[in-house]
């Protein structure tokens, strides 16, 4: 059974996956257009915990 992993942005933005790459692509967007900071993959997995 895959695992379900999170992130969650320090604005409160929060996304839940058991897809590993949809989440740090939705985690990257959302820094770009919201933020306008940029995130490596590496620092989307830094954030990410399994729930």
């Amino acid at each position: 059974m895959p695992k379900m992993q999170q992130a969650t942005c320090s604005c409160g933005f929060s996304v839940t996956s058991e897809n590993e790459d949809e989440l740090v692509e939705i985690i990257q967007h959302h820094a770009d257009d919201m933020h306008g900071k940029p995130m490596t993959v590496a620092d989307v997995k830094a954030m990410m915990k399994q729930v």
